[in-house]
């Protein structure tokens, strides 16, 4: 709970993406993501309940198992390529009844490199800031390449995508940020209102590159096992 409202995380656990096939139940030393996500919810003491929502049978039998379940598999409209994660949310706060003042975490599984202590530190901060923000999403450095220096084409001429110029020193620019995918968290009424974990009000949960590592290409895979192998981060059992 936070300052008394309850706090549900929602894993969203689809079967058929296709930059990583069958993605959520890759395994690290053995452990698949899908399970890591839970386990790092479970060890957060401001968390109530966990829920993960799936399509599919082997990923429902795991939720079964660590009962983090919701009643039903998710609708097959839900799970398409084309499906927003807002809905998949949605529906589960429906059918699960979840009340409005309550607050929900959204929990991808594609973001390995987080751990129990980065969880623990956005309920702080966000407790802390309460009084102000309406909701927290992690966010990391982006420099590379910088959106002032991205191009388009146009007619068959390329240009800036901004209208800035491109050939300036990239030290000279503003700081910009990315979403990691790490972390979303608002409550249920701004979720139901905005269609989104983004309002006015937004806090920032500053998160560190080498650990913002997303899983959604095999180029992400790539590039995590690389790091697993040379040991560059720990990864949090």
């Amino acid at each position: 709970m936070i300052r008394g409202k309850k706090i549900y995380a929602i894993i969203p656990a689809r079967g058929g993406s296709k930059g990583i096939p069958r993605k959520n139940l890759y395994k690290i030393n053995g452990v698949s993501i899908l399970e890591r996500t839970v386990n790092l919810a479970q060890k957060c003491h401001y968390i109530d309940k966990i829920y993960i929502s799936t399509d599919d049978d082997e990923m429902f039998e795991i939720a079964k198992r660590l009962n983090v379940n919701t009643q039903n598999k998710r609708p097959k409209d839900l799970a398409t390529d084309s499906a927003l994660t807002i809905d998949v949310l949605l529906h589960t706060i429906d059918i699960e009844n979840i009340e409005n003042d309550a607050y929900i975490l959204l929990l991808q599984t594609t973001s390995p490199l987080r751990s129990s202590k980065d969880l623990a530190d956005l309920f702080q901060q966000f407790e802390r800031g309460m009084d102000i923000f309406d909701s927290c999403v992690s966010i990391t450095e982006h420099d590379d390449p910088h959106p002032n220096k991205i191009q388009k084409i146009e007619n068959g001429f390329v240009l800036s995508y901004l209208g800035t110029e491109s050939m300036v020193p990239r030290q000279s620019l503003p700081k910009v940020y990315r979403l990691n995918g790490a972390f979303y968290l608002t409550d249920v009424k701004t979720l139901k209102n905005k269609r989104s974990f983004f309002t006015e009000h937004t806090m920032p949960f500053h998160f560190p590159k080498e650990r913002s590592v997303n899983l959604d290409t095999m180029m992400d895979l790539y590039l995590l096992e690389t790091i697993l192998e040379k040991k560059l981060i720990e990864v949090e059992e």
